[in-house]
C-alpha cells in the first residue's frame, strides 16, 4: 500500500473517531436540557434543590464542548478569523490549513498535553472532589475532559495536516 494511501487511511480514522464522538456527545445537549428542566421543576414546584444536579450541568456542558472540539474542527464549525480565507482559492486555503495545523494547532495541543497530563493525574491521585459537601465528588473526571479535548483536536489536527499535505503534493509545493 503506498504511503499516501496509508496516510489517507490514518486521516479517515481520525475523522471517524471525532465524527462518532461528536455525534454521541450531541445527545448530551438533550441530557443537559432534561437535567435543567428537572432542576426548575424541583425548585419551583417542590421547593427542593440538588447541588449534585446543579454541578452535573457543569460536567455535561464541559463534556459537550471539550469532547466535541475535534468534531467542530472536522465540520469547520470552529471560529476562524476569516479576513482572507473565505474568498481565497482552494490552493491558498489548503496551504493555510496545512501551516496552521503544523505551526499553531499541533504545538498548542502539545502544550495542552504537556500541562494537562500532570494536572489530570494529580487530580486522579487525590480523587479530587467537589468543594461542596453534598456535591459531585468527581472533579478528577471533570478535569479529564481536558485530555479528551486534547485528543480530539490532536487527531483532527493530524488529519487536517495529512489531507492538506496530500492535496498540495498532488497540485504542487506548499
Amino acid at each position: 500500500m503506498p504511503t499516501s494511501a496509508k496516510l489517507l487511511q490514518l486521516s479517515e480514522a481520525c475523522d471517524g473517531f471525532n465524527n462518532r464522538l461528536g455525534r454521541l456527545l450531541g445527545w448530551a445537549s438533550l441530557v443537559l436540557v432534561l437535567v435543567q428542566f428537572l432542576l426548575v421543576v424541583m425548585s419551583n414546584s417542590f421547593h427542593l434543590g440538588s447541588i449534585k444536579l446543579q454541578e452535573s450541568l457543569f460536567y455535561i456542558n464541559s463534556l459537550m464542548f471539550l469532547g466535541a472540539s475535534g468534531y467542530g474542527l472536522l465540520h469547520e464549525a470552529h471560529v476562524r478569523v476569516d479576513l482572507f480565507y473565505r474568498d481565497a482559492n482552494q490552493r491558498y486555503q489548503t496551504a493555510v490549513n496545512f501551516w496552521g495545523a503544523l505551526l499553531l494547532l499541533l504545538p498548542a495541543m502539545m502544550l495542552v498535553w504537556w500541562a494537562g497530563i500532570p494536572y489530570v493525574m494529580s487530580s486522579w491521585a487525590n480523587m479530587e472532589g467537589s468543594v461542596e459537601t453534598s456535591g459531585l465528588h468527581a472533579v478528577f473526571i471533570l478535569k479529564s475532559f481536558v485530555l479528551l479535548f486534547a485528543l480530539g483536536l490532536t487527531l483532527q489536527g493530524v488529519s487536517l495536516l495529512i489531507r492538506s499535505g496530500l492535496a498540495h503534493t498532488q497540485k504542487g509545493a506548499l
